[in-house]
């Protein structure tokens, strides 16, 4: 069994699974995609699902790569706007060294669509914050500690992300996650 410090903050930030099920390169930036992202949630008047999510992975992957793709969601980030649209959360992606190759996280095939991504062998007692304040920098805190290891697992701090169906993996080995 792992631990971490009481005071840790990865807690506070909520992964889920989600899926691609539209997207349309950004009419303003052709660096950016708008993905609607299914969480398998309840829509809500400030949070719909799909969500939309703006990402910059167009110089990266085709759009017909990315549709109906698994993917990890930063989930409770607050909304913020990209170019005129509003992102309403962050898929995690892990980047070469030099910064020229992007792949996504990849949760298990099995993993339910909503599902929370646990650090495995960790027993969550915090709650995630609704929506995390940006002043307080709480994912940036966590994503220095994010990456994958030599196998390819995503892992916080060295202990894996998981998910009931198994670990979240990516195509890069070695690689910081953001």
């Amino acid at each position: 069994m792992h631990t971490l410090a009481e005071q840790d903050v990865i807690h506070r930030v909520d992964l889920r699974v989600g899926q691609i099920v539209d997207i349309a390169p950004h009419a303003e930036a052709s660096h950016l995609y708008i993905e609607q992202v299914d969480l398998n949630a309840e829509s809500t008047e400030t949070m719909p699902n799909p969500r939309t999510i703006v990402s910059g992975l167009a110089p990266y992957m085709t759009m017909d790569t990315l549709l109906h793709k698994k993917v990890v969601v930063v989930s409770n980030l607050k909304p913020s706007k990209f170019r005129g649209v509003l992102s309403q959360g962050m898929l995690l992606a892990a980047a070469s060294e030099d910064g020229k190759t992007v792949r996504l996280l990849s949760p298990p095939q099995e993993s339910q669509l909503g599902e929370r991504i646990k650090l495995e062998g960790i027993d969550w007692q915090g709650t995630v914050d609704p929506v995390l304040k940006p002043k307080q920098k709480v994912f940036e805190q966590v994503a220095q500690y994010l990456k994958t290891d030599q196998e390819g697992k995503a892992s916080y701090k060295g202990i894996a992300l998981t998910t009931s169906a198994g670990p979240v993996v990516c195509d890069l080995k070695d690689a910081q996650i953001s």
